[in-house]
């Protein structure tokens, strides 16, 4: 029993002791410990399926109101659940933690996860549940020059109800030298420049920095955190932090209690502290606020030796590594910073309450997130020659496919080829993905021009005659007798094959000059060019009408392609 208390306790754990097999642990149930002696193996062979060896009944446990099952397996302790299919889940973060003493409201915003390549660690699903296990009701992504992550964040946050902060950790290259930073999301705004500020770092330069420049453009709707070794530069650069001021929201400076074992950059970190403790706090007033930021890259301490195993990898040395940089509760992040302060000069307690206040606001305020509802299509830029040309892009992707077929079909298939292409066209025009093709086609064509060698196509790519066409393969499908709907079906998007509906026209302007007329439907004006020939209902006959030809009592016939890419085009 001694060895599973001991794991509790190593997992703060929250329990009691009812006899010499069972805790209980509140808000979990009763566990059972079980015992392994004399067991060569925990799973054994019943008839054609794998059980569990320590376990042949357990209606007498079940009896007893105790539902779980609790062993060691490897390093790490394990428990099962009676009442289910057996399934190993490792005995962390459950129950609730034991109470640390400290009731500050903190969120934790320096989490590293995988996407941080060879440097951060453990699944965005466990980082959620135990941000969750302690209680807290945020978690912030800081990744290093990377934003990969931040989608499977937004969403496993959301299933867990935790707010989630987007954040991005960085380095700023300025002429007094290098200086670490951190830029977290407020509002959407902030959001798009932080994707601006990834493509600065890893697109428009290859040493992985920004310039001043750069990241000051990107600061409306962000917060910035100075990193714990910037004090130094922060003393030299006082101009370039008013500049930093005015661009962001807010500037924060960074403190992180977190021990490293690696005696050099320990000493520089708490130099560069106390610098900034002495150089911008003056009577209690700070010129730049500090916010308690402890940058995590594994979920707990036994996790410690997955960074040594990454940075290994990356670097082809074992690094000595601290045990300490794990997701931490409040009061352990108090108990790490209390020793930094001598308590005859400072209150290590209110200025603790302070840095996890602020914190909590960088929380609080972030709002910036991806909409999942609805899918985005990238849109095809036109040049100015092909506006000329064209008109618009639907036009373009219509005329690039009448050349496309005059150029590689004979003239006596052109009837065959036109009736698959007529399909074809439908069904993209109907899952909006025009834009979709003339971007592939785009590619192609620059490539071609280049010298670039490409391939004859891939996958179910090649059932698709208008791909053919744009020469975004080299496959005839008609030759090979290859489907499209392999490729794309309506279906897909939840339309139907060629769905018509009526639509009652509402209001119609024809403004004087306009080459469009106006038309009011379900809340958007649809323009239609004054010569488009469109299908109505008058009454009780069908007719085909000009645009201008409309009156206000007649009802469109039209499908799901007329809507959508009218709506698309000129809303």
């Amino acid at each position: 029993m001694n060895d599973l208390i001991r794991w509790l306790d190593s997992q703060h754990i929250d329990y009691r002791v009812v006899d010499g097999e069972v805790v209980d642990i509140p808000e979990f149930g009763r566990l059972f410990r079980a015992d392994l002696s004399g067991v060569k193996s925990i799973f054994r062979q019943r008839g054609d399926e794998q059980v569990f060896n320590l376990m042949e009944d357990p209606q007498t446990l079940i009896d007893e109101g105790i539902f779980h099952v609790a062993f060691p397996f490897g390093d790490n302790w394990y428990y099962y659940d009676l009442r289910e299919e057996f399934s190993m889940n490792i005995l962390k973060h459950i129950g609730r933690p034991k109470p640390d003493g400290c009731d500050i409201p903190f969120v934790n915003l320096g989490v590293h996860t995988p996407y941080e390549l060879l440097n951060g660690s453990g699944d965005i699903a466990s980082w959620v549940a135990k941000a969750k296990w302690l209680g807290q009701t945020a978690l912030g992504l800081c990744d290093r020059n990377t934003m990969a992550g931040t989608l499977a964040f937004q969403k496993e946050c959301a299933r867990a109800g935790l707010k989630h902060v987007f954040g991005y950790s960085l380095t700023l290259d300025h002429e007094e030298g290098e200086v670490p930073l951190k830029v977290y999301c407020q509002t959407q705004r902030g959001l798009q420049s932080l994707l601006r500020i990834q493509k600065a770092v890893m697109v428009d330069r290859e040493d992985g920095r920004i310039d001043i420049e750069a990241l000051a453009a990107c600061g409306r709707g962000n917060v910035l955190v100075l990193g714990t070794l910037a004090a130094s530069w922060m003393t030299e650069n006082r101009p370039v932090i008013v500049r930093l001021h005015e661009a962001f929201e807010t500037v924060y400076y960074q403190i992180d209690p977190t021990e490293f074992k690696a005696d050099r950059i320990d000493v520089q970190r708490l130099e560069s502290m106390r610098r900034y403790f002495r150089t911008f706090c003056r009577g209690g007033a700070f010129e730049v606020e500090p916010v308690l930021i402890s940058d995590s890259y594994y979920i707990d301490r036994d996790d410690a030796r997955s960074k040594v195993v990454l940075n290994k990898i990356a670097t082809g040395a074992a690094h000595e590594q601290s045990d300490e940089q794990y997701l931490r509760s409040a009061g352990e992040l108090l108990d790490k910073l209390r020793p930094l302060f001598d308590p005859a000069h400072w209150d290590a307690d209110e200025l603790f309450r302070r840095m996890c206040r602020n914190a909590v606001r960088i929380a609080e305020g972030a709002e910036a997130r991806f909409e999942t509802g609805r899918m985005y299509m990238p849109r095809y830029d036109m040049t100015p020659d092909e506006k000329l040309r064209y008109g618009d892009r639907r036009r373009m992707f219509l005329a690039l496919l009448d050349e496309g077929l005059e150029r590689k079909i004979p003239q006596e298939d052109h009837a065959r080829y036109r009736e698959r292409l007529r399909d074809e066209v439908y069904i993209i025009e109907s899952t909006n993905n025009v834009d979709y093709f003339l971007i592939q086609w785009d590619i192609m064509q620059e490539a071609h021009r280049r010298g670039i060698v490409t391939g004859i196509g891939r996958g179910s790519a090649g059932g698709s005659l208008v791909s053919y066409l744009l020469e975004i393969i080299s496959i005839d499908p008609l030759e090979y007798d290859l489907l499209f709907s392999r490729f794309l079906v309506p279906e897909r998007c939840g339309l139907y094959w060629q769905e018509e509906v009526t639509k009652f026209c509402g209001r119609i302007d024809l403004p004087p000059g306009s080459k469009y007329v106006e038309l009011r439907l379900d809340g958007h004006t649809l323009l239609f060019e004054r010569d488009a020939r469109l299908r109505i209902l008058r009454g009780a006959e069908e007719l085909t009408v000009y645009a201008d030809e409309l009156r206000c009592d007649d009802e469109l016939i039209l499908d799901n392609k007329d809507l959508l890419w009218n709506m698309d085009e000129h809303r």
